[in-house]
C-alpha cells in the first residue's frame, strides 16, 4: 500500500497517510470547495489500511477551522477506524492552538460522538 500525500491549500489541509507506521494526519483549515472530492480519497485509503493495519494506529488532527461538511468527513474517518478496537491500539490526538476554545470543544464533541478517548495537545 501506497503512502498518501495532499499539500495544504488556502481551503484544504495537509493529509499524510503511513500505512508503515500506521499514521494518519490531517491539519490546517478545512473547507474545501468539494468535500467528497477531498475526503473520499482518505476514506478510501483508510478502509485499505484497517484491511491489514499496524498493531498501534495514530491519528493526528489539528484545525484552524473546519466546517460542517470536513466534520461529517472526519467523524467517517473515525469511524472507520473504531472498527480497529479492541484487536488493536488507536491513539487519536486532537491538537488544538492555546487560544482556540471553539476547536478544543470541536474535539470534545467527537470524542463524545465517536466514544473514543482523544488526547488534546496544545499547538
Amino acid at each position: 500500500m501506497e503512502n498518501f500525500y495532499v499539500v495544504e491549500a488556502e481551503d484544504n489541509p495537509s493529509v499524510f497517510c503511513d500505512d508503515e507506521k500506521g499514521i494518519i494526519e490531517i491539519e490546517g483549515r478545512s473547507l474545501p470547495e468539494n468535500v467528497d472530492t477531498f475526503y473520499n480519497p482518505v476514506i478510501e485509503w483508510v478502509k485499505k489500511y484497517i484491511e491489514n493495519p499496524k498493531p498501534e494506529t495514530t491519528i493526528s488532527l489539528g484545525f484552524e477551522y473546519l466546517n460542517s461538511s470536513s466534520s461529517k468527513k472526519i467523524l467517517e474517518i473515525l469511524s472507520l477506524l473504531k472498527k480497529l478496537l479492541p484487536d488493536h491500539k488507536l491513539k487519536i490526538i486532537w491538537k488544538y492552538r492555546s487560544d482556540d476554545e471553539d476547536m478544543y470543544e470541536e474535539g470534545k464533541d467527537f470524542e463524545k460522538m465517536t466514544n473514543l478517548d482523544f488526547t488534546f495537545n496544545i499547538t
